[in-house]
Parts: C-alpha cells; structure tokens; sequence
C-alpha cells in the first residue's frame, strides 16, 4: 500500500457513504417524522419538499446537459399511484446510451454533492479568521504532492492526518458563528435540505444500473494502478485529490445536517407549544455564555445544543408533555 492508494480509496469510499447518508436520513424522516402521510402539511412542505425539489430539478439539468427532451416536469407533486406515492418528477424521452442515463439518473447525487461544498465553504467564510477555501486548496496541492515525495508516497496513513484534520477545522470554523447567528441554523437546515434530495430512488439506480457498472469497473481498476504504480497518477493528475477534498467537505457539511434533523425529531415529540422550549433554552444559554465570555465560540455552541437536548429529554419524560399523550 501506498498514500496515494489512500487517497483513490479515501474518495471512492466517502462518494458512496455521502450518497447512503442522503438515502438513509429520507428513510428516517419518513419512519421517524411520518411526513409521507402527512402531504400538504407545513412539516411536509418545509422539511421535504425542498429535497424533492432540488432532486427532481436536477434530474431535469441533466436532461439538459445530455440534450434529453423532457416531456413533463413537476418538481413537486403529491400523486398517489399503484406503485405507491409520487412526490415529484421528470418525464423524458428516455436515451440509448449508457452513460447519458448516468448522468440523468445520478444528477441528483453530483449537484447535492457540489452544493454541499460550495454551502460548507461559504458558511465558513462568514467567521472572522476562518477561511476554508484556501485550507482547501492548500490540502488539495498537499495531496497531489505526495505522490513526487518518496517519504510521505511510502506512507500509507499519511494523507487521513490533513484530510481529517481539514474537517476538523470545518467543523470548528462552522461551530464558531454560534448559535446566536441565523446563518447557523439557515445552513444546518439546508444541509438536511441538500442531504434529502441527495437520497437516490429506486427508480435511479435502475436507470443508472449501467452506468454504475462501468464507474465500479473504473474504480476497481484505478484502485489496482494506484496499489501497484502509484506514479502513474499523473494521468489523472488531481482528480481523487480532489474528490478526497470534496467529499470529506461533504462529509463533514452531511453531519450538520443530520444533527439538525435530530433537533426537529426531538421537537416532534413535544406537545405544541412546547416545542419551542428547548429553543429559547438554547439561544439563551448561548446568549448567557457569549455576553460572559466563558469559553470560545466553539465550546458555547456545543454547550447550548447540549442545553436544547437536556431541556427535550427533560420535557418528553413528564408523559403530558408528549406529543399524542392524553
């Protein structure tokens, strides 16, 4: 093994680990919040319909893109068929080729994918000090270089020190706007925003079933070049680099996005207007802590969404104070 192998599987990896977390947040909101039998709610619109819209829209790009006639298109529709319920979609004229297929059916996992980079990147730059896009290319040229740095090249664990340790400095730079600042929760919502419709259907992956077969084959055999001669890298110079960066980025915006879900799952279970308890309990101690100056900005975040969590499980343990109890 080598550190460049690394870096081929670090990016495949964290490819399909986003997109499963895009898939299995989908299946919790529905399990969790019930919102597939709740069409037409505020809870369905806000929470999901975003998502679906973002993900039929991109389905429609890629139509674009490969010069697919669309025939229908309906971002967001609530439509109940034999086959189960339709929450949104595009009707194209489907294409002979493979790979035009590909690009159709997997737009939604690229766009999600690029909008959670450039969100997880413009989050960062709204804190004093904190600027994630030049730590990015600065990894990034690490990463390319170490293929032409026998010492660091011989190292198979060198590149998960700087890639992991960038989202750290993601995380700690987000963590830094504190809860007091709108663009804090803006963001983690639009995370689990861009994480829904990142969720691949059924649908999707038939379509691409082929398309996916020939980028499995790539990766599997990319993954053996990069095992046996690591300095043929070049011919692809920078690209798993660069997803490396992206996707840990990704991977870091992700985690945002579901503890947001975690905080309205948990509200979910209050009675009405209850809900609105461990909030005010978070900006507040947010609020105490910013105006006492205890503790950088960081550890205040995390000390008020301790206090949203603590005063939740505190409330959903009186039975009355539950949602559905009588």
């Amino acid at each position: 093994m080598n550190a460049y192998f690394t870096i081929v599987l670090l990016s495949i990896i964290l490819f399909y680990v986003v997109w499963f977390l895009g898939g299995f947040l989908e299946r919790l909101s529905h399990s969790f919040l019930g919102i597939t039998r709740q069409f037409g709610s505020k809870a369905w619109y806000i929470l999901v319909g975003p998502g679906v819209a973002l993900h039929e829209s991109s389905h429609a790009l890629g139509c674009l893109l490969t010069r697919t006639p669309i025939v229908e298109f309906k971002p967001v529709n609530v439509q109940y068929t034999n086959e189960g319920v339709l929450l949104g979609y595009v009707k194209y004229q489907k294409p002979s080729s493979v790979l035009k297929n590909a690009v159709i059916n997997l737009a939604p996992v690229a766009i999600s994918l690029v909008l959670l980079v450039l969100f997880a990147l413009g989050a960062t730059y709204l804190v004093p000090d904190a600027h994630l896009g030049g730590d990015a290319l600065n990894l990034l040229a690490q990463l390319i270089n170490t293929r032409s740095i026998p010492a660091q090249l011989a190292e198979p664990s060198y590149p998960l020190g700087p890639i992991f340790g960038f989202v750290y400095s993601f995380l700690y730079a987000f963590s830094s706007l504190t809860v007091l600042s709108p663009f804090f929760w803006i963001v983690s919502f639009l995370a689990m925003t861009i994480m829904f419709s990142n969720a691949p259907s059924d649908v999707d992956i038939a379509n691409a079933a082929g398309g996916l077969k020939i980028i499995l084959i790539f990766e599997a055999a990319w993954l053996v070049i990069a095992f046996l001669l690591p300095e043929l890298g070049w011919i692809l110079y920078g690209l798993f680099e660069l997803a490396a960066v992206m996707f840990s980025l990704a991977l870091a915006f992700a985690v945002l996005g579901y503890g947001f879900f975690i905080m309205v799952f948990a509200m979910s279970r209050l009675k009405s207007p209850l809900q609105i308890l461990p909030f005010v309990a978070s900006i507040g101690t947010g609020l105490g802590m910013s105006l006492g100056f205890v503790g950088t900005p960081a550890f205040q975040t995390v000390v008020s969404i301790v206090a949203f969590m603590a005063v939740t499980i505190v409330l959903l343990s009186v039975k009355t104070f539950r949602a559905g109890a009588e």
